[in-house]
């Protein structure tokens, strides 16, 4: 993700999930350091989070499904306008 993009992702997903910026950054890491398409990878994905952030299979699949969200919609807008600039 460019840094812009990154810092927007964050910001969407503590809005979306009300969550502390701490536990966004860790989110942000297992993602990060995953790829993120496959049945295996979400998987591995969920276990991850919720080994890290200490939660239930049920938070930690929302969030995942909420994170996918994010970055489908930026995906999206990004196709729909690919020399829109982020600043």
């Amino acid at each position: 993700m460019e840094k812009m993009n990154k810092e927007i992702f964050v910001q969407t997903l503590k809005e979306k999930l009300n969550i502390e910026e701490s536990q966004i950054n860790i989110i942000n890491n297992i993602l990060e350091s995953n790829n993120i398409i496959g049945k295996n990878n979400k998987e591995k994905i969920i276990n991850d989070l919720m080994e890290q952030l200490n939660i239930d299979n049920e938070k930690a699949n929302e969030i995942y499904e909420t994170s996918m969200n994010v970055l489908a919609s930026s995906i999206k807008d990004k196709l729909k306008h690919p020399f829109k600039s982020v600043d």
